[in-house]
């Protein structure tokens, strides 16, 4: 039996991000979590929670955790995205996505590739959205912000490379959970026929689905699999 591997889930409370720590731990990772709800440490349900702070301090307290190591990061923000029309689009509207969602992923990235260039090993796996990429009208500040991290999936991993870490991105849309589509609006007689009629797959995904793919970019043998971003939505995209 190999070494475990030790791996940190970020926003680890948020959308499928319950479920993915939950797969990873069943597949005999360490499993560390951080979520902004979250301002001291602490053991919950098989793993261990680090104070949220910023980025670098996260990940600095994660691999104390983990015995000085850190094989994979799964950085996946969830963040409401409440329709905001484009007339209504301000610089307070736009900023608060991209700190969130585009400047916080990417330095998270940061403090994970010291740790895995050092060891010339490490999976980056990112949490975003199939959102931008199929359109999403009245959602401009997020599809934005998503996409900034999409776009630079390819151009880290060309970075990380030489380094033997991989970088990588989880794309979902239209999957099942309280935060995006609760199952009260599935079971509503009149959106939720309307909703499934936009997933050619004719139903909604399931956050286990979305951590099946995670959980083989952060742990499987696909260390030859970057710069990718993996549409994960029934075919919508």
């Amino acid at each position: 039996m190999g070494e475990r591997k030790g791996v940190l889930v970020t926003d680890v409370r948020g959308f499928a991000n319950p479920v993915i720590a939950r797969r990873l731990m069943e597949a005999g990772a360490d499993v560390v979590g951080a979520d902004p709800s979250v301002d001291t440490e602490m053991p919950e349900e098989g793993l261990h929670l680090v104070a949220w702070s910023d980025p670098a301090r996260i990940v600095e307290s994660a691999v104390d955790r983990l015995g000085g190591r850190l094989d994979a990061i799964v950085i996946s923000p969830a963040m409401p995205a409440p329709r905001t029309p484009v007339e209504d689009l301000s610089a307070d509207v736009l900023e608060a996505y991209f700190s969130r969602i585009a400047i916080q992923s990417l330095l998270f990235a940061s403090a994970a590739a010291i740790h895995m260039r050092r060891a010339k090993s490490g999976r980056i796996v990112f949490g975003t959205s199939s959102g931008p990429i199929g359109g999403i009208p009245g959602f401009a500040a997020y599809a934005a912000a998503r996409s900034a991290v999409n776009g630079a999936v390819r151009t880290l991993a060309l970075e990380l490379a030489p380094d033997g870490v991989s970088v990588n991105a989880v794309a979902p849309n239209f999957i099942q959970t309280e935060t995006y589509y609760p199952r009260a609006l599935l079971e509503d007689p009149v959106k939720g026929p309307k909703l499934l009629a936009r997933v050619p797959m004719g139903r909604l995904g399931e956050a286990e689905e979305v951590a099946s793919v995670i959980e083989l970019l952060a742990l499987g043998r696909s260390g030859f699999v970057s710069g990718q971003v993996i549409p994960i939505s029934g075919a919508w995209c």
